[in-house]
């Protein structure tokens, strides 16, 4: 027998999920990530989801843990946490409330038909704009962590910024000590336009979660918008709201499209071909 997967995406930000709740997987992530979310040789996708048992302190009704293509594991992702909610509730793990752990805190979601609302972590505060030279241009880069680090910068039109050269120039940037998902935000008539290049991923993808809360939260710090605010991502939409307390951020969410694209088994000749014949 081989190992069942899930292939979900959220506005085009895609993703395998796994059922792992005896964590058998969890210390194979790495190596299952790379091979999974390869776009040949494998399903294809932007991360690896596992979704991991109920914490012993019952605060949460599932953990996730969130591994990017490239292997490396990260804090949060927030298209990711839409989905994962949705197939939770599909495997019966929880019901159309629910609330998980992850590395950036507990999540909470609202799963309704297609769409899905998480509630994200508190973000940090935003840092003061700094000019940094980005593959050879000057950039006024905002920069806050919503779950992720990210560095959010405004253009007149997203479509015409070369994200494949200064995306990696950003991300890579040692402004950023953890490294940073690189979003490229225009203000248009009643909501933003984004692109983002992902850390981990190391390409762009057709929507960011984080990101597009980062960027919602600079813009209305920065008095461009009001919330709730629509992000028009390459993928499809979002929507991120919050709500402001004495000067402090709190309630911020993220609601957009999920989709299930297929569910079935990996073939357990592809793992051991792999070096994972033993979870087949």
């Amino acid at each position: 027998m081989g190992l069942t997967f899930t292939r979900m995406h959220g506005a085009g930000n895609d993703f395998v999920v796994l059922d792992d709740r005896t964590g058998y997987l969890k210390p194979h992530a790495k190596a299952l990530a790379r091979a999974l979310c390869d776009r040949r040789r494998g399903l294809g996708g932007d991360g690896l989801i596992l979704i991991g048992a109920r914490p012993a302190d019952g605060k949460a009704d599932f953990a996730m843990t969130y591994v990017n293509a490239n292997g490396d594991e990260g804090e949060m992702c927030g298209n990711g946490a839409r989905c994962v909610a949705r197939r939770a509730m599909e495997l019966g793990i929880a019901g159309m409330h629910s609330s998980f752990l992850t590395p950036a805190g507990i999540i909470r979601a609202d799963v309704s038909h297609a769409q899905v609302r998480v509630t994200l972590s508190p973000p940090g505060l935003p840092e003061p704009p700094t000019i940094l030279n980005v593959a050879g241009e000057p950039l006024e880069v905002h920069a806050i962590d919503t779950g992720v680090p990210h560095a959010v910068v405004f253009v007149a039109d997203p479509d015409k910024v070369d994200v494949a050269r200064l995306g990696p120039a950003l991300r890579n940037h040692p402004h950023f000590k953890r490294g940073c998902n690189a979003n490229f935000v225009a203000v248009i008539p009643g909501k933003l336009r984004l692109r983002t290049f992902e850390r981990g991923v190391e390409a762009e993808t057709l929507a960011c979660g984080t990101g597009a809360a980062a960027a919602a939260l600079i813009a209305c710090h920065l008095g461009m918008m009001a919330p709730p605010v629509i992000i028009e991502a390459r993928g499809g939409r979002l929507v991120v709201d919050f709500r402001k307390i004495d000067g402090r951020v709190t309630d911020v969410t993220l609601s957009g499209p999920t989709e299930t694209v297929a569910t079935g088994e990996l073939d357990a000749h592809w793992l051991k071909a792999r070096g994972l014949g033993d979870l087949a």
